[in-house]
């Protein structure tokens, strides 16, 4: 294999972790997403003009272009006589960048050193968020949370946090308080921190978990618990035995008490002020989350072909069910991926879901054990962004879904690669080397 394509974009592993560092900064996410697709597609043209190649692999490139496919085509479904009219598929036509924006992330972890660079970086990410949220639950102030205010005027603001779901009084955290979405963060970053924290034993994978369940915990939101607890699952899954068991259970059992014990002790008491805040606001969001979820089976149930269009379920929802219109104006929306993907793109967009997951399962079955080990951590981050049980952020607003396919092209790029790369498994289980 030549050295060219990799020499060629050596800044993709670069480009990627600044993805995900940017993820609290909307504006700023999408004009590097658009950025690095610009330039992908730029640099595929020049090399195919001149018959040149091996960017990924046949499979690679395959499976990333099957993995968007199933998500872009329920929009082109979906806007096909969708009541919004024009932003259905001005919707569809942008998240056309996300195509070459999936073939760079896949080819940044395509061999050996660009899994290393960007899972670390990804690790480290992760980590520094959750040791800043666990400082800020203790102190009541925030260090990234001031450097991301200050780049907020600069880029488009922070994400958006609905009233009701800041941690406190204010924000301190460095998603500016938005316990949901920094909570799905955390969780579907954990994976590549807890492969970090395997490469130096058990003990250092012990207290890498617990920090993130710690982190996880404090922001309240149990849809984030729940995607962790998929993670935990699947380290059991993957790394079997009874001690490893008690482990996992331990870290859960004292992520959960070292978050409370931060948040009654420290001087903000973002969780424990008020009365019992926390049991309120995790009551309220299972009260909001069951209105959203009936409201969404009454839209599907009326659109059950190809939805109600995307970016059309709240309008929708006022049509058919006011209450539910209500709390989903009120709350973040937090819909299973399942009933989201059918209420906004129908049974054909549900059906072309499926099928993507079916062929992303069917490419794991007939990787190699190597191959299989170095796309690891983006397996877990993709199950626990995808569990189908748990409730969710909106599949095809961003920046949750650019989240989504940007962890899809990590997942084929690390899978498959620009070659089956051949190889004993690394040490301690580190799908990271």
């Amino acid at each position: 294999m030549s050295a060219r394509p990799a020499v060629a974009l050596r800044w993709a592993p670069a480009w990627v972790v600044a993805v995900v560092a940017l993820w609290p900064l909307p504006m700023a996410t999408n004009v590097l997403l658009g950025a690095g697709a610009l330039a992908a597609a730029g640099w595929l043209l020049l090399r195919r003009s001149s018959g040149g190649g091996g960017l990924l692999s046949g499979p690679a490139w395959a499976l990333t272009s099957v993995l968007f496919c199933a998500y872009w085509l329920p929009e082109i479904a979906a806007a096909l006589d969708a009541e919004s009219g024009w932003p259905a598929w001005r919707s569809a036509l942008l998240d056309l960048r996300l195509l070459p924006a999936l073939w760079l992330a896949a080819a940044a972890v395509a061999d050996a050193g660009g899994r290393r660079r960007v899972f670390t970086g990804l690790a480290l990410v992760a980590l520094v968020w959750a040791l800043d949220a666990l400082v800020a639950v203790a102190t009541g102030s925030s260090l990234l949370h001031g450097l991301y205010a200050w780049l907020a005027p600069h880029s488009g603001g922070f994400v958006v946090c609905p009233q009701g779901t800041t941690w406190g009084p204010a924000p301190i955290s460095a998603f500016a308080g938005c316990g949901a979405w920094q909570g799905l963060a955390l969780a579907s970053l954990s994976p590549f921190a807890l492969a970090l924290g395997a490469r130096f034993g058990m003990l250092a994978w012990l207290l890498v978990a617990l920090v993130m369940a710690a982190a996880i915990a404090a922001t309240s939101t149990p849809m984030a618990w729940i995607a962790f607890a998929c993670v935990l699952l699947l380290e059991l899954r993957r790394r079997p035995g009874w001690r490893h068991g008690l482990s996992v259970l331990a870290v859960a059992c004292a992520g959960v008490g070292l978050s409370w014990a931060l948040a009654s002790t420290g001087p903000s008491r973002p969780l424990a002020e008020g009365g019992g805040l926390k049991a309120t606001r995790v009551q309220a969001a299972f009260d909001a989350t069951s209105a959203q979820w009936r409201g969404a089976l009454c839209v599907a149930l009326a659109h059950p072909l190809n939805g109600a269009g995307v970016g059309g379920l709240e309008p929708a929802l006022r049509d058919c069910l006011p209450a539910a219109a209500t709390g989903a104006a009120a709350d973040a929306r937090a819909l299973p991926l399942l009933l989201d993907v059918f209420a906004e793109t129908g049974a054909a967009g549900l059906l072309l879901w499926l099928a993507g997951v079916a062929l992303a399962w069917r490419a794991w079955r007939f990787a190699d054990a190597a191959a299989r080990h170095g796309a690891w951590p983006a397996l877990q981050a993709l199950m626990a962004m995808l569990f189908p049980l748990n409730a969710s952020l909106p599949t095809y607003a961003a920046p949750w879904g650019a989240a989504l396919l940007l962890m899809a092209g990590l997942y084929a790029g690390a899978l498959w690669g620009r070659e089956r790369e051949q190889g004993t498994m690394a040490r301690n289980g580190d799908p990271i080397d």
